[in-house]
């Protein structure tokens, strides 16, 4: 790998100047800012389900001017025996510029990076359960475009974080964009093993996670990443860790939800919630096409 090359793999790997670059620009593009012409193509290859993140990197890519490719996986040579790193070495000497993988393999992306040519850029577009930088950035611009700093909020993210990608990425970022106090709460079964990170506070109940809180992060069960018999009761689970109205009550007076989606309603989320003049998730939908663009840019132009 050239080291001039620049991928997005994880939260560590960026700068703080990268980071605030990023969110910046996402904001402005959401803002009407003219975007960037980018003379590349970019394929898009998911090997686990998605429809928001693949769907705003295909949209991102074209609004950039870039040529997006997507690859039906059940169809690609992979299905033949073909490893991964042959069908990446192929596409990039297909000309391919910059490839888009969601894969579930933990250390995928930075061992693809490492091996890919000079010019060829990887974007990690969810890895497992270990990281979902694009999803922690647009959630950050999300907050900023709603005129909302996360230096010194209350921010508490709920449901299952042991299995979440977009916690894991986003614990590596709030804590740089100065959150004050970052809560966890869940099931047990279903937070981060071990002790807390500093700064970091396990609570008990949704109750305690919600007082006073500024932003309040739902976070779906990820059944696809757990035996089936750790599957909770879904009615259960509402009752004691579904985010309703009357917890917002006593949360911080301009409190706002988010969710990274999809969305279970009467699971991890009441549909009034979902739906309330609280929630940013639709919010969070339009700037991750937004944030998705200024990645392509920061990536391409140098």
């Amino acid at each position: 790998m050239n080291d001039a090359t620049r991928h997005l793999i994880d939260i560590d790997r960026l700068s703080d100047d990268e980071i605030e670059t990023l969110i910046n620009r996402a904001c402005a593009l959401a803002s009407g800012a003219d975007p960037g012409h980018l003379d590349a193509s970019v394929a898009n290859l998911f090997f686990e389900p998605s429809t928001r993140t693949r769907v705003s990197f295909e949209l991102a890519a074209a609004r950039v001017g870039m040529q997006p490719i997507n690859i039906e996986m059940a169809q690609a040579s992979t299905t033949k025996g073909e490893s991964l790193e042959d069908t990446v070495a192929t596409l990039a000497a297909m000309g391919i510029g910059c490839l888009v993988l969601r894969h579930a393999e933990i250390g995928l992306h930075a061992r693809l990076a490492a091996a890919l040519p000079a010019g060829v850029h990887l974007v990690n577009a969810g890895e497992g359960s270990r990281a979902h930088p694009s999803q922690a950035l647009l959630d950050a611009a999300t907050l900023r475009a709603r005129g909302i700093e996360p230096a010194g909020l209350k921010l508490a993210v709920v449901g299952d974080v042991r299995h979440s990608r977009v916690a894991a990425s986003g614990l590596r970022l709030w804590p740089r964009l100065g959150v004050e106090e970052l809560r966890l709460a869940g099931p047990a079964d279903l937070l981060p093993a071990g002790q807390p990170s500093p700064g970091v506070i396990h609570c008990s109940t949704l109750e305690e996670a919600v007082r006073d809180a500024d932003v309040v992060m739902m976070l779906r069960i990820q059944h696809e990443r757990m035996d089936r018999s750790g599957w909770p009761d879904p009615a259960a689970y509402h009752a004691d860790w579904g985010l309703k109205s009357e917890h917002l009550d006593v949360a911080a007076a301009n409190c706002v939800v988010m969710h990274p989606g999809p969305i279970n309603r009467g699971v991890e989320i009441a549909a009034e919630v979902a739906d309330g003049d609280r929630s940013l998730i639709l919010e969070q939908v339009r700037m991750g096409v937004f944030m998705r663009m200024a990645i392509f840019e920061w990536l391409l132009k140098r």
